[in-house]
């Protein structure tokens, strides 16, 4: 175990309710809540970028706290705490928010030690502490991305499984002792939705959204053989073929 990193206590979780990065989309993360809630999961993650965003973060962080979410702290909302000026749009500044909004984010761990029945998890925004970390194996349209911090965590062996958002890109990478899911993200128009990993079964099922409308978008097996087995991201090459938890658009 990362030491310092916060542990989720309680039985180890059969289904768990994934919701990607936030950016102000209250509406959408009420909606996403309240349909997982209704699938029977016995724990909903969220890999944090509450604030910048068209919607309304102190909505978001209430519908959070009320729903016992367990989140972690993104890059955007560290922005935020800094006050960091940024050339984004709908951006958020300290005095955008509630006080009581600005403490949740501050107290937000960077990541989350969480049991579920087929292996340990960690949630995390990045990879681990570093909240602007990417991973990615390398494709004709998007360059390798190798992180030692990922690969010190593959070394010691103490998760089956870690969750992240940040690249907005719902995925997972298959490695010999861990598999990395993406959460991707609830904003926009590019793929957004959330995802119901059950790990008795192995079964992902990815939701989308279209506007407020939610609908089935795929179903993935965990355990189906990958089309490349790594063993840490110095293995990447670039000609991997993403397994992706959405369909694409036909050309």
């Amino acid at each position: 175990m990362i030491p310092g990193t916060p542990k989720v206590r309680g039985m180890a979780n059969r289904r768990i309710g994934l919701i990607g990065d936030v950016h102000a989309e209250d509406k959408r993360l009420q909606a996403a809540i309240s349909y997982l809630q209704l699938a029977d999961v016995d724990s909903l993650i969220c890999t944090g970028d509450i604030v910048d965003g068209n919607g309304d973060p102190d909505a978001c962080i209430r519908i959070l706290e009320d729903n016992d979410v367990h989140v972690v702290q993104g890059n955007h909302d560290r922005w935020c705490l800094q006050d960091k000026a940024r050339d984004l749009p709908n951006a958020h500044m300290r005095s955008d928010l509630a006080a009581t909004s600005l403490l949740y984010l501050d107290l937000l761990p960077k990541q989350i030690a969480i049991e579920t029945t087929a292996g340990s998890m960690l949630l995390c925004h990045g990879i681990g502490e570093n909240d602007l970390r990417k991973v990615w194996p390398g494709t004709e349209r998007m360059p390798i991305e190798r992180s030692a911090e990922l690969d010190a965590i593959i070394a010691t062996k103490d998760y089956r499984f870690i969750v992240n958002g940040h690249m907005h890109f719902k995925t997972i990478i298959h490695f010999e002792s861990l598999t990395l899911i993406n959460a991707g993200t609830i904003t926009g128009t590019r793929w957004p939705g959330f995802t119901l990993i059950d790990f008795e079964t192995g079964v992902i099922d990815a939701y989308s959204f279209e506007g407020q409308a939610i609908h089935h978008g795929k179903t993935t097996l965990m355990n189906d053989k990958p089309d490349r087995l790594f063993n840490d991201t110095q293995d990447f090459q670039g000609d991997w073929r993403p397994q992706l938890l959405f369909h694409l658009p036909a050309d």
